[in-house]
């Protein structure tokens, strides 16, 4: 059993949209909270919180009851988006009929005007920079509202991190552009689920999107995957390509700005703006003491490589706490191995970048982390408490034995090593 409620409440100078749901042997209560300043923006129908449960709703499965107005086109193409999902994650999702109070969908005339969600990471950076210059082509839009949520499941993404911390830099960047920042919170976090933060990231950000879809008929996110056969991944990141198309309806666009381009292209593209080079948020941990990158986290160690790939001359010690690039730290990625696929494509394709031992490295780790063998020993170490613990104050956790394949964890000088 699923049914989704709606209300309303005000207080301390905020709104907030709080989803009531009924899941039979238990009550959820999910908040989206917003300065009072944006009720006149926001939509009446059901839509964002139809979008933003959407994988509550599989996990549970058959009829779920929407008390309000939701639009037919975006039921539509809901049900593909669980099509997809039903044979791309069989065992978590099923069958779902939503069924709403009121199916609306009037014929409308799209505006140019965009809402974007921005993060301050390479991507939004990039994605925001085109779309100010006129660089996105036919897509380009006018950017007039710009979202900073937090909430969602990420480490980085408490309301302290992203307002406090990451916000300053935030707001330096946008406010370059001539633009503002509405700080969004959710308690998301809170709630029970079975899937990965990578699976559902985008549809929470896309629901509050569409909280504006009433004024700003174009609703943009920044592409994290690049379109290229041997990087694309669409069963465990839940931005791709297939299912991005399905999260809209008669109302707005979604657009995904940046799929055809890697990130070493999207560096190049703002090498000229220097204050996003070195404000921009491209890392998985919280920021260091001295505001910088912690350098030793996945994210930042391919954007590191991409940095140094590009055309940015950028200095890693100002952006950087550990700014080492040596490939033979390099050893688990996991499945960002899609990011060293999109360095092997820019240096086949654009520009020459790798000699030849790093070319052969970059190919062995993506290998070594596509492995049955390994990604077993990975997923076998990320259930237990420990590793939990450790990665999320980044230390430097592994090192793979290239002839044995025994894996060593190092934790506070301390050695441990797990045989083949």
């Amino acid at each position: 059993m699923f049914e989704l409620k709606v209300r309303e409440e005000e207080r301390d100078g905020f709104i907030y949209k709080i989803m009531d749901m009924d899941l039979g042997d238990k009550k959820e209560e999910i908040y989206i909270k917003l300065p009072i300043s944006e009720k006149q923006y926001l939509t009446d129908l059901y839509d964002p919180y139809v979008v933003f449960n959407i994988f509550k709703m599989m996990s549970i499965g058959g009829e779920c009851r929407i008390r309000g107005k939701v639009s037919k086109s975006l039921l539509d193409n809901l049900e593909m988006f669980v099509g997809c999902y039903k044979v791309w994650l069989p065992k978590q999702c099923k069958d779902i009929t939503i069924i709403a109070d009121e199916e609306v969908d009037e014929p409308k005339k799209l505006n140019n005007d965009a809402v974007m969600c921005f993060s301050g990471g390479l991507d939004s950076v990039a994605t925001l920079y085109r779309h100010c210059n006129g660089l996105a082509g036919r897509n380009n839009r006018n950017i007039k509202k710009l979202l900073a949520i937090s909430g969602n499941r990420g480490v980085i993404e408490n309301v302290e991190e992203v307002h406090e911390v990451r916000g300053g830099r935030i707001k330096k960047m946008v406010s370059d552009m001539g633009l503002d920042v509405t700080f969004v919170d959710t308690n998301y976090y809170e709630t029970d689920t079975i899937f990965s933060k990578l699976e559902t990231f985008l549809v929470v950000y896309v629901a509050i999107m569409m909280l504006y879809q009433d004024t700003y008929n174009n609703l943009i996110i920044a592409s994290d995957q690049f379109i290229y056969y041997d990087s694309i991944n669409v069963d465990g990141r839940g931005s791709n390509p297939i299912v991005n198309k399905l999260l809209q309806s008669n109302r707005f666009r979604l657009i995904t700005d940046g799929e055809f381009i890697t990130r070493i292209d999207k560096i190049n593209t703002i090498k000229n703006w220097k204050l996003a080079i070195y404000n921009m948020l491209a890392c998985d941990a919280p920021l260091t003491k001295d505001n910088k990158c912690c350098g030793t986290c996945n994210k930042c160690l391919f954007t590191k490589l991409d940095l140094i790939f590009s055309d940015a001359n950028a200095d890693l010690n100002l952006i950087y706490e550990n700014t080492s690039t040596d490939l033979n730290n390099y050893e688990i990625i996991g499945d960002n191995y899609i990011f060293y696929e999109e360095i092997l494509y820019y240096d086949k394709y654009k520009k020459k970048v790798l000699d030849d031992e790093s070319r052969k490295k970059i190919k062995y780790l993506i290998e070594k982390n596509r492995h049955p063998e390994y990604v077993k020993k990975i997923n076998d170490l990320e259930k237990s408490n420990v590793f939990n613990l450790l990665t999320i104050f980044n230390f430097k956790l592994f090192a793979i034995n290239n002839n044995t394949g025994n894996i060593t964890i190092t934790i506070f000088g301390i050695k441990i090593t797990i045989k083949k």
